[in-house]
Parts: C-alpha cells; sequence; structure tokens
C-alpha cells in the first residue's frame, strides 16, 4: 500500500488558498522589482553551515552522496550573506525574493513547517535610508496584498544584547531569563534578579511592561537604566519614530521583543494584525552577518513577509469561484 499521508507540518495547497498565495507572491514581487529591487533566487538546498555553527533540532536535515550534511533552508537571508560574501555581487545593492522555508515545530502545536516567504535585503548603503526604505516597502507589499488592518511593532537588539552580554552567570541562567522574558513570566523574571543580582535588576523585573505606546516606553524605560549603550538604543529608536510619523503614524514598541534572527545587530520590528497572533512581517538591522561567512562589515537591513499568515488574515474577505 502506498503511504497518502503527508510528513508532519506539511500540508497541501488547494483551489483557492493555492491561487490566492500565488497572486500575493506574485504581486509582491512585482512590486518589489519596479522599486529597483534585484531579483534573486537561492537554492532550497545549502550546507548546514550557512545557517548556523551548530545542528539544530529545528531544521530539517540530510546528507548528499558525499555524506556532507546538507539543511533546507529555514531562512532566506542567510543566503544573502553567503553569496556576498561569495561571489562578485557589489555592495550596495538591494535584493528582493520570495520561495519556500522549512523550520521544524513541536508536533502538538499543530503549526505548519513549510512557509512561503517574500522578502527583501538592503546591503551597503547608508543606515538611515535604507531603515527608512526597508519599512516602506514593507508598507507597500503589505498594501498590495491586500492586508489593511495592521501595525508596526519596534524594538532593538541591543536592548537586550546587552543585559545579556553583561550578566556573569552560566549558559543555564540566561537560557532560563530568555524563556521568562519570552513568556513575558512576570514571577520568573522577579525570582531571576533575586537569584542573580545585577545593574539591571529593575529594567529585568520590568520587561513585560515595556510594552505600548512608544513615548511612554521609551520616557519609563529610560528611568530603570543608566547603561548607555541600552540608553543609546532607546535614542535610535526615537529618532527612527519621529522621523516616520507621516509614514507609519500608528506603531507600538515592545522591548522585550526576543531577536526572531540570532544575526539581528539594531532595530528590529515586526507588524502584526487583529486575525492571527503571528507577525505577519519581521525585520531588522543585521550588519554583522556577512562576518561569518568571511567578509567585511556591512550596514544590512531587511525584512520577510509570511505569505501564509497573511492569507490567513485576509481570506474571509476574498471571494473565489473555482473554475472547473
Amino acid at each position: 500500500m502506498k503511504k497518502t499521508s503527508l510528513p508532519v507540518g506539511m500540508h497541501d495547497k488547494l483551489f483557492k488558498r493555492a491561487r490566492v498565495m500565488y497572486e500575493i507572491e506574485r504581486d509582491i514581487s512585482d512590486l518589489l522589482i519596479e522599486q529597483g529591487f534585484n531579483r534573486i533566487e537561492t537554492p532550497t538546498l545549502e550546507h548546514f553551515e550557512v545557517f548556523t555553527d551548530e545542528v539544530s533540532s529545528e531544521h530539517y536535515h540530510l546528507f548528499d552522496k558525499k555524506g556532507s550534511l546538507l539543511s533546507l533552508r529555514p531562512d532566506i537571508t542567510s543566503q544573502i550573506g553567503r553569496v556576498i560574501a561569495s561571489t562578485r555581487v557589489k555592495t550596495p545593492i538591494k535584493f528582493s525574493y520570495s520561495g519556500k522555508v522549512f523550520k521544524y515545530n513541536e508536533e502538538l502545536r499543530g503549526l505548519a513547517n513549510e512557509h512561503t516567504q517574500a522578502g527583501v535585503e538592503i546591503v551597503g548603503y547608508e543606515a538611515k535610508s535604507a531603515i527608512k526604505d526597508a519599512l516602506l516597502s514593507a508598507k507597500d507589499a503589505l498594501k498590495v496584498s491586500g492586508l489593511k488592518n495592521y501595525k508596526f511593532e519596534f524594538s532593538h537588539a541591543h536592548v537586550l544584547q546587552t543585559i545579556f552580554e553583561n550578566l556573569d552567570i552560566p549558559e543555564t541562567g540566561k537560557k532560563d531569563l530568555a524563556v521568562f522574558i519570552q513568556d513575558k513570566n512576570i514571577t520568573g523574571l522577579n525570582e531571576f534578579t533575586y537569584q542573580y543580582p545585577s545593574e539591571f535588576d529593575a529594567l529585568i523585573r520590568q520587561l513585560p511592561f515595556l510594552f505600548g505606546e512608544s513615548q511612554q516606553v521609551l520616557k519609563k524605560a529610560r528611568q530603570l537604566t543608566a547603561n548607555k549603550m541600552i540608553l543609546s538604543a532607546l535614542a535610535d529608536l526615537e529618532d527612527l519614530l519621529q522621523e516616520l510619523t507621516a509614514s507609519l503614524p500608528e506603531v507600538t514598541i515592545d522591548l522585550a521583543q526576543i531577536a526572531s534572527m540570532p544575526y539581528y545587530t539594531g532595530l528590529m520590528f515586526k507588524v502584526f494584525g487583529d486575525k492571527i497572533p503571528d507577525a505577519f512581517v519581521s525585520g531588522g538591522r543585521y550588519d554583522k552577518l556577512f562576518e561569518r561567512f568571511g567578509a567585511k562589515e556591512l550596514t544590512a537591513i531587511g525584512w520577510t513577509l509570511d505569505i501564509d499568515s497573511v492569507y490567513q488574515a485576509i481570506h474571509d474577505a476574498i471571494a473565489f469561484r473555482r473554475e472547473l
């Protein structure tokens, strides 16, 4: 008997879903090309070291005929880093892409392990202009996808990175702290500061509450720390939001935002809507990614849009007639 069931986390996309997702991917890709982004297509399979220094249980792995360990790509940004470092592509340059990515989720959570993404990477440009370009292109991509109700949420990687880098505690303690922050576990964070006291105690205890209207969050955060690196990150956020007030009138800040990718080094942002709890878009600045591949540090910022999530948000409003 031939097996007809799908692997865990994999799904067939039929009719309305397949057609609408194709149209979203096509329309976003066409928009970005019109805006001057260079289209790039990277392979679905790469050597696992492109994505991580150690084998990850969240990635799909297989061996080639020579015994080399390969990965189905869990993200495309890392591949852009490899392209910049290993080819004669000259910077500054702007890339756009779309394609499948694969990441293994726990079976009982019922989440998809294959997603379709579209995105951009802006490499080698002056930081402020690149950040503005990235954010406005993300807004345009959301508009062309048909998504109307959403909100940008900002953070800065240096806030939590500074805390973790300066805590002289065991790695197990840092892992516990990351979980407490991600879960907004107030009790856990309070107990952590009693077990591992530091200059960051007041800030750590208040992380679950450092979310909401930008000016209020920034004001409260400044009252909780004297660390120069964190204060500089808060100033960067304030400057950016003031510059983008007209373009992105409705934004929030979450200083407890855990970086969705380990290579983020500065500004981070996500986009949320009302229909589903997950972010439609995630992005950020990642200047040091290229050093992993032996290249020099470059100013870089990008974003990825999850087309599956966008479809979930808009599918009720889409009229569809199946053509036989």
